[in-house]
């Protein structure tokens, strides 16, 4: 059993607040019991348990009695004034005075904050006030005016949501329920309590305990050229808020984990010659902080530090306006009020922002969508990480994978320095294991060995199709827009031919398949569709989907409503598209028609012709290091279903066990053929 024990100084004062409690507030309603005292540990603080014996045995008529004399004689005999002044420690009147010097608190706040203080920082009060059951508001104003001898009305006053204490976030009177006194009121956090108990500290350094500085960064704007207009918009705003002593100035970055909304941050502060603090996301255990403390460490801050060259950034805010949360009404609201008038120009991060109501985002000045960086900017991270042990090739495979965000890359990197004395080769598997890892953790099974959509060999008069395909690919380069729709059998060298104009045009490919843009979540399809246009459109790319049969489905055959809403997406998304766009399928007859009439050239390939399989026999065969005979022509010519794709099997098949001649390199080309669908009886050699 917990023994209850206070500092003896404070001893006169807390007896004077329990003989409040128990007699005045008639808290003794649950402390006699018509068997004895309910709570023996209060009644040896009172002596109580003195009043009865043999001769004068326990009756709960007489303690009422007793309580009543004896509460009337301390009051008689004790000046409240004097015993309050008497007994607060020397270390939290001197802090008080510091918050009362700078925020010019009348004698109310300060007597009040003072209460509140050893109210959280002394369990011994909360024991006692607790006597007093779970009060509602007016019944703890009632409680508070009684128990610090103040006006009723200028505790009200002093709790009101426009009031000094509330503003500055230092207390708060919680209005949700009815709660014992101790949970009724919130104070900054259990830490503020204590450190004004234990040391005598500033309001600024108090603040610093409850934020933090952020730390450098050796980033610079031009890291972060991809936001646009947004990147010089962002510091510009920030520069002419300080110059102007602007009131709500709010900037909400949002996006996925690591795409560098933290860093930004830094990089912004630093552009503008200023100094950055976060709001905290955890307390002094490293668990995550209450969003109430801090909200509360937002006001303090933005009351501390009005009019410095400083600025907050607070991170992880989806716990604050998560419109599920208790209180969220009343937060909303002052919110709001707090976007439109802090003094602090801040940075709000979250993750999802679809948890924020739309009414509280219009109030920011600027929304800015974190996405990861284009593949140039990712290149140039992953060089110089990986440039000691990765050729150029390797680091832009790496670089096409958009799901590498900055953070990844630079955790990867953090591991991999720290093996300097391991050869290239080992600190490049390293590098690409922690990669994969991380990536597969989070549930991205996405291979990280990016390969070229172009083929070492190849030749665009090896293409069969009726069309000029190089007079459309050159004239589509020069106009640096179009939309093309390449259709045929599998293999017939469309991703080929997609990857060659890109080449072309000298712009980069950005290649999607179906499984890349389908997602089980309704909504998901039509955002990564979107995603990868704007994408494309804001690096000047070729964007290709490979399988856009699986959602340009005809609409007149579908099912489900989101089959329907993937078409809408993008036929939406093509219409407003003004790069080069090209869909690739094997199925044209399942497009939709509305989506065939938006692109400007429908070329269809074909198996190849007998001299194209010819040539690219010969090609490839010459590539193998293998002599051909002329004999092979004619039997060459004779297949009916073949495709650049056959030989690009024939290479992978050659890595495994090297053709011994140009007639088993025929055999197997033959062999590949007779598996395709309606080649059966094509070739009666077999």
């Amino acid at each position: 059993m917990t023994i209850l024990t206070y500092n003896e100084q404070l001893k006169p004062l807390f007896t004077y607040f329990l003989w409040d409690i128990l007699y005045t507030l008639d808290g003794q309603k649950d402390f006699v019991g018509s068997e004895g005292f309910d709570n023996t540990q209060i009644a040896k603080c009172l002596n109580a348990d003195t009043w009865f014996s043999e001769d004068n045995p326990y009756d709960s008529t007489k303690a009422r009695e007793y309580i009543k004399q004896h509460a009337e004689n301390w009051f008689a005999q004790n000046d409240f004034n004097n015993v309050w002044e008497n007994s607060i420690p020397a270390i939290l009147r001197d802090n008080v005075a510091e918050w009362v010097k700078l925020f010019h608190f009348n004698e109310v706040e300060k007597r009040l904050l003072t209460f509140c203080v050893l109210l959280h920082s002394q369990n011994i009060l909360a024991r006692f006030t607790a006597q007093l059951d779970d009060l509602d508001d007016s019944e703890a104003y009632h409680a508070l005016s009684v128990l610090l001898r103040l006006p009723e009305s200028e505790i009200i006053a002093a709790f009101y949501y426009k009031s000094k204490l509330t503003t500055i976030g230092l207390l708060k009177l919680d209005s949700s329920n009815t709660y014992m006194l101790r949970n009724k009121i919130d104070i900054l956090s259990n830490k503020f309590a204590e450190l004004m108990m234990k040391e005598r500290m500033s309001p600024v350094d108090m603040l610093k305990a409850h934020i933090q500085a952020a730390p450098s960064t050796q980033l610079t704007p031009q890291n972060f050229a991809h936001l646009g207009v947004l990147n010089e918009a962002a510091l510009q705003h920030v520069k002419h808020a300080f110059a102007t002593q602007q009131k709500g100035c709010n900037i909400l970055l949002h996006g996925a984990a690591g795409v560098g909304k933290t860093e930004f941050t830094r990089v912004l502060s630093q552009a503008a010659g200023v100094e950055l603090f976060e709001i905290s996301w955890e307390d002094e255990d490293g668990e995550p902080a209450d969003r109430d403390d801090r909200l509360n460490a937002l006001r303090m801050a933005q009351s501390i530090l009005a009019g410095q060259n400083v600025m907050l950034m607070f991170d992880e805010v989806e716990d604050v306006f998560d419109r599920s949360q208790r209180n969220y009404t009343l937060n909303k609201a002052w919110l709001n009020r707090h976007l439109e008038n802090n003094p602090v120009p801040t940075v709000w991060i979250c993750n999802h922002v679809h948890m924020i109501d739309p009414s509280v985002i219009r109030r920011f000045d600027m929304v800015i969508e974190m996405k990861a960086p284009p593949t140039s900017v990712r290149a140039e991270m992953i060089r110089g990480y990986t440039h000691t042990f990765y050729n150029e090739s390797q680091i832009q495979g790496l670089a096409e994978h958009d799901t590498l965000v900055p953070a990844i890359l630079k955790q990867a990197h953090k591991v991999t320095q720290n093996m300097p004395n391991w050869q290239p080769e080992q600190q490049g598997e390293l590098f690409r294991t922690l990669l994969k890892n991380t990536l597969h953790a989070q549930g991205n099974f996405q291979p990280l060995q990016s390969q070229s959509k172009l083929p070492e060999i190849y030749n665009i008069e090896w293409v069969n199709s009726k069309q000029d395909l190089n007079a459309i690919a050159q004239g589509v380069a020069k106009a640096g827009r179009g939309t093309i729709c390449l259709y045929g059998a599998a293999g017939t060298g469309k991703s080929a031919y997609a990857a060659w104009l890109a080449k072309q045009a000298d712009k980069r490919l950005i290649y999607k398949r179906s499984s890349d843009l389908l997602d089980k979540y309704v909504g998901e399809t039509e955002q990564r569709i979107a995603a990868a246009f704007e994408e494309a459109q804001a690096e000047d790319a070729v964007l290709v989907f490979d399988e856009v049969d699986s959602f340009l489905q005809d609409r007149r055959g579908a099912r489900q409503s989101w089959e329907v809403s993937h078409v809408n997406e993008m036929l939406t998304q093509m219409e407003s598209y003004t790069g080069i766009f090209i869909a690739s399928t094997n199925l044209m007859h399942n497009l939709d028609q509305a989506a065939l009439r938006r692109f400007d050239f429908k070329i269809e390939f074909g198996y190849l012709r007998g001299e194209q399989a010819w040539a690219l026999f010969c090609a490839y065969a010459e590539k193998m290091n293998l002599s051909v005979s002329g004999s092979l022509k004619s039997e060459i010519v004779r297949l009916k279903n073949v495709t650049a794709g056959d030989f690009a099997v024939l290479i992978k098949q050659a890595r495994i066990m090297h053709f011994a001649n140009s007639e088993a390199m025929l055999k197997a080309l033959q062999a590949e053929c007779a598996m395709k669908e309606g080649a059966k009886g094509t070739m009666g050699f077999f």
